[in-house]
């Protein structure tokens, strides 16, 4: 078991010609027993995004699911995730195209 491990995404992001950010990028999470994230969009800019967190097989020859999908919001709500794949990542989707869109996130392994 790995010792827990905490990262921070304090910035501001700008979403890709079809309106994603790939905040995390592929994390290997095999180690881990829980990925623990909260995400706001802060401060407040009028954007409307879903956050989807994937985990499975996401690099090389993938085979993953959505384990979690909600609206990228302003209150700070924790969402839980127990690890059954060695990765995981977290993607916003539904931007307009390269708009900045400021967030505040930490994720959490243990």
């Amino acid at each position: 078991m790995a010792p827990p491990k905490l990262t921070t995404y304090f910035k501001t992001f700008t979403t890709d010609t079809l309106g994603q950010i790939f905040m995390t990028g592929i994390l290997d999470v095999s180690h881990y027993n829980q990925v623990n994230l909260e995400i706001i969009q802060w401060p407040h800019a009028a954007v409307n995004m879903t956050v989807s967190c994937d985990m499975g097989k996401l690099s090389g020859t993938t085979l993953a699911q959505v384990v979690g999908q909600f609206p990228l919001a302003t209150d700070g709500i924790i969402h839980t995730f127990n690890v059954v794949g060695p990765e995981f990542s977290v993607v916003l989707t539904g931007g307009a195209p390269t708009t900045d869109v400021p967030i505040q996130a930490w994720l959490f392994l243990c």
